[in-house]
């Protein structure tokens, strides 16, 4: 499909000529390698023309930019981020994964998801091994890092969470857990003589808690919980990895008029069937839909 013909708005489409005017007779190939590997100097120029037609806002350097940007709300980074989508995203969703990457690697190098999944875990677990020698590396058991990305699902602009079902059924039971621990033992936490204070190249975070004398019952019962989540984790991933069901739950999480969707994939099998090229179709292909919000034992 050639997204740049059917997804392009005017404002978008303007600001890409101004930087390469050649780019819409470049191959579709071509204009991917472009976009997917597009320069600092460039990036700066399209969202330096965007900002100005879409928002009437001037930046002539990229730190007057990024200082604009953080004083947007939310309703203008969603206009900001679906009206920049085209240039940033793949296939027949637009798809774009809003996660670090190295400078050589794109999302075209995965396939599919799985692709993705297993590369970041393998990521994921030399790091722990360098922060402590004496870890043992996991195998891959069809869980994935819990990401964010922008995609468009039906013509309209979506952003979306994508985790894995063991990761989300913990990430549940967890928050749950943790707000009644806070109800058995109100807390606080003040603000320290040091707190926002510049140190090196950062800032120093001080703040103490304040559980009225049970500050150390309070950081026992939240270790315990910790520690028992992780162990309900694992146990999840091993059932969800030793009966795979390739489902894909969509959860509509649409909120103030920012429209958001939960992707749960249940273990690696759906994680290999959908291709970020054609995340949604693949997606419908691969399992069934169910409202998570409704009818699922996912609550």
């Amino acid at each position: 499909m050639d997204t740049d013909q059917t997804n392009w708005n005017a404002v978008l489409r303007q600001a890409v000529i101004r930087v390469k005017p050649d780019y819409f007779a470049l191959s579709n190939a071509e204009r991917e390698h472009y976009r997917l590997r597009l320069d600092t100097k460039d990036d700066f120029r399209i969202r330096q023309a965007v900002l100005k037609d879409v928002f009437g806002i001037v930046a002539n350097t990229t730190d007057e930019l990024d200082a604009t940007l953080d004083t947007f709300d939310d309703s203008q980074y969603l206009l900001l981020n679906s009206t920049l989508l085209p240039l940033q995203g793949i296939g027949e969703d637009n798809f774009f994964l809003n996660e670090y990457l190295p400078t050589d690697v794109t999302l075209l190098d995965f396939s599919t998801v799985g692709d993705y999944a297993r590369d970041d875990h393998r990521f994921q677990e030399q790091a722990r091994t360098q922060e402590d020698p004496d870890y043992k590396i996991r195998a891959c058991r069809g869980d994935i890092h819990r990401c964010w990305a922008r995609l468009m699902i039906d013509g309209a602009f979506h952003y979306a969470d994508i985790s894995s079902l063991a990761g989300y059924l913990t990430d549940m039971l967890d928050e749950a857990g943790f707000e009644r621990i806070d109800e058995l033992i109100p807390c606080q936490y003040d603000v320290g003589p040091n707190h926002g204070n510049r140190e090196g190249n950062g800032y120093v975070y001080d703040k103490r808690l304040n559980a009225g004398g049970l500050e150390g019952q309070l950081q026992a019962l939240r270790d315990r919980y910790y520690t028992y989540m992780k162990e309900r984790y694992e146990a999840l991933l091993e059932r969800f990895n030793t009966s795979p069901a390739t489902c894909v739950y969509m959860r509509d999480r649409t909120r103030d008029n920012e429209p958001q969707k939960d992707f749960v994939f249940s273990d690696a099998t759906a994680l290999d069937a959908v291709r970020f090229r054609h995340f949604v179709s693949d997606g419908i292909v691969a399992s069934f839909f169910m409202s998570l919000a409704c009818h699922s034992s996912l609550e």
